[in-house]
């Protein structure tokens, strides 16, 4: 047995319900825990206290240095960016053997253990080492393989011996947190630390205002943002079905409009790029709100649809919200990329450097469509536009919970191509990727 030196630096401050989560640490009838929170409960704070306790009890207990503590999320991009700097705050200074390695993102503890942030999309590469403990981020979006098969093996190996007791104990602990999706296998483990679950597993289940980190009135904004499905997965930490109908808050009558464009009107249109399939839906906006209001689909590509977008509205102002992916290829020909054609004819090309996440865009169409106070700020004239109306109604979720983009049906470009003006102009969260605006028509 081994200590890592004193320090004075302060140890993190936890909420009551992160407090609940943490006491349970290292116990053998929650070695395996689920913590279920939605968005700002804190789980960054909790991380930290979790990851500078496994440092302290892996010296203290007589851990081999052979088994690695790990701190993992969906993506080593993301890991880094969520948890990097704050493992180097967690582990104070007097406890490291040398000065944090940068780039594998790792920290040598005087004790020779090792403390990784990890990225679980890769995981066959992180096959190798024992774990002592792992701290598993997001744990919905990460691939259950890297669990079952990387993750869980190397908890396996570990031994120890508590120093207070001499009770000798064999396999690492594993901490699994997360925002909900839909009914996958962070249900399936949130199930088995419930009473009648599994016995050395414990879950628990924390709304965002539980959490103690979300006043009440910025509850009340999101609501006014979000769809109630989305709303209660991310702030209340529920479980919702993503089976059936992708927008299922349009409802063909409720979200209905007669308004057409008028002359000279400044026209919005988002844009989906696809050789022979190309889509785009025509938006104006009025008192603050959008208006689906003319479309055009099963275009051959995008000197087509300049052409047809020059023909139908001439005297408009038109800015497109395309594909991010249309800044690298041509639907017409390698040489010159969508994007360019478009700022070419004259219009201006609102685009960021990468399309916004699908789950993103699709949270924003429907929150638009109703929110959770009953509010429905998108509007489409379903005589104009039959195509979108029939994609929003038919397009559905696969068997693994992702939409149906079958190129039989088809219900998938248009629905692509008003998400990105939607995703943009209206989005539930900040977008962190930067905006370009090319040239053209103000």
């Amino acid at each position: 047995m081994s200590r890592l030196p004193r320090t004075s630096d302060a140890p993190v401050k936890l909420t009551p319900k992160q407090a609940n989560i943490y006491v349970w640490g290292f116990q053998p009838e929650a070695r395996f825990r689920d913590a279920v929170c939605g968005r700002r409960f804190g789980k960054t704070f909790l991380g930290k206290a979790e990851m500078r306790r496994a440092a302290r009890l892996a010296a203290e207990w007589g851990v081999s240095v052979e088994d690695e503590i790990w701190y993992g999320a969906p993506t080593f991009k993301q890991a880094k960016r969520v948890f990097w700097r704050r493992l180097k705050q967690a582990i104070p200074e007097a406890w490291r053997a040398a000065r944090p390695n940068e780039t594998e993102c790792s920290i040598t503890l005087k004790s020779g253990h090792i403390m990784r942030v990890v990225g679980l999309d890769n995981y066959d590469n992180l096959r190798g080492s024992g774990l002592f403990f792992v701290l598993v981020d997001e744990w919905a979006d990460c691939p259950w393989a890297a669990w079952e098969e990387v993750l869980r093996p190397m908890l396996s190996t570990c031994q120890y011996t508590i120093a207070q007791t001499g009770e000798a104990r064999k396999g690492g602990h594993a901490l699994r947190i997360g925002t909900p999706k839909g009914f996958n296998h962070c249900y399936d483990t949130y199930r088995d630390g419930q009473p009648g679950g599994e016995p050395d597993h414990k879950s628990w289940q924390y709304t965002s205002l539980q959490g103690g980190n979300v006043p009440a009135e910025e509850l009340d904004a999101a609501r006014r943002k979000m769809d109630p499905r989305t709303f209660r997965q991310e702030y209340e930490a529920g479980f919702e079905n993503y089976a059936g109908v992708v927008y299922y808050t349009f409802d063909r009558k409720e979200c209905s409009t007669t308004e057409r464009i008028q002359p000279g009107e400044a026209l919005h249109i988002g844009m989906d790029f696809n050789v022979m399939k190309m889509a785009a839906v025509v938006y104006v906006v009025r008192d603050g709100l959008p208006l689906a209001l003319d479309e055009f689909h099963s275009v051959r590509d995008t000197p087509e649809m300049i052409e047809k977008i020059k023909a139908r509205f001439p005297g408009h102002g038109i800015s497109v919200y395309p594909d991010a992916s249309g800044q690298n290829t041509s639907s017409k020909n390698a040489s010159e990329s969508d994007l360019s054609l478009l700022k070419k004819a004259g219009f201006t090309v609102v685009v960021d450097s990468q399309n916004p996440g699908v789950k993103d865009r699709i949270n924003a169409v429907n929150s638009m469509f109703l929110n959770t106070y009953g509010e429905r700020r998108l509007k489409v004239n379903i005589d104009q536009c039959p195509q979108l109306t029939q994609c929003l109604e038919r397009q559905t979720y696969t068997d693994k919970g992702e939409p149906d983009k079958d190129p039989k049906k088809g219900h998938d470009h248009m629905n692509d191509a008003a998400g990105y003006f939607i995703a943009k102009r209206f989005p539930i969260k900040t977008q962190s990727a930067g905006t370009r605006r090319i040239g053209g028509l103000a």
